[in-house]
């Protein structure tokens, strides 16, 4: 069969903000299948944000099609690369397990959908874990996700790149007037990682961002390795 990629750059970055990658993730990376042109790129002791950053411009300088980013606590099945050309969505992210179990005792999906609440007479996005995904099969549209194994199209960087002058990755601290009684809790700001940032910040200019159930890497934990298995959230 014809593989209509080989034409075609990515950039495979891994942030590492303790300079030391887990042999089990190199082992991931070593079997990783390249359907297309691949470069490698790693930042070390460095904010996530920061490496996340750097490795977007990495990729725009590099005249790269794709950035491929995975952490270093998340290693990942060896077709993950193909399947997510294959899927060919704006933004694709693999399904992984928080480290920590919630009060429940359970791992949330790093997956998010959301919801309008009205707040200091604007209208603020609201995120929550996925328990029960919307379409069937292996594709789900979301509004949010992590970043531990994530493809990005080249536009998608273009654009964001253009609109936050190359800080396309933030931390998200949005304050309010005063307390607001959000889904049981009084909170007086949202606050969001540099993932979900990024991610509404995509949907905000026009993209979409998928996730494919199919690749499931795990997530390294202190004492343990957790895995997203389907159907078993």
């Amino acid at each position: 069969m014809e593989n209509k990629f080989k034409d075609k750059k990515c950039l495979i970055a891994v942030p590492c903000g303790s300079g030391y990658v887990p042999f089990i993730t190199v082992n991931s990376l070593m079997a990783l299948k390249f359907p297309c042109q691949c470069s490698f790129i790693m930042k070390d002791r460095t904010r996530t944000d920061q490496a996340r950053n750097y490795f977007a411009q990495e990729a725009l300088i590099q005249n790269c099609d794709y950035l491929f980013m995975m952490d270093d606590d998340n290693p990942v099945p060896p077709d993950t690369l193909e399947k997510m050309l294959e899927d060919d969505k704006d933004i694709v992210i693999a399904p992984i397990l928080s480290r920590n179990a919630n009060k429940e005792g359970e791992n949330d999906l790093c997956a998010f959908y959301s919801r309008d609440e009205k707040i200091d007479d604007k209208i603020i996005k609201i995120y929550h874990n996925i328990k029960d995904f919307k379409e069937e099969g292996y594709l789900h549209q979301i509004d949010a996700g992590g970043c531990g194994a994530i493809l990005i199209k080249r536009k998608v960087l273009e654009k964001l790149n253009e609109l936050y002058s190359g800080e396309i990755f933030e931390y998200g601290n949005i304050k309010f007037s005063k307390k607001y009684n959000i889904e049981g809790r009084m909170i007086d700001k949202r606050t969001m990682s540099e993932d979900c940032e990024f991610s509404e910040r995509a949907i905000n200019a026009g993209f979409e961002m998928w996730l494919d159930d199919r690749i499931c890497p795990i997530h390294i934990t202190q004492f343990q390795v957790v895995k997203y298995k389907k159907d078993k959230n």
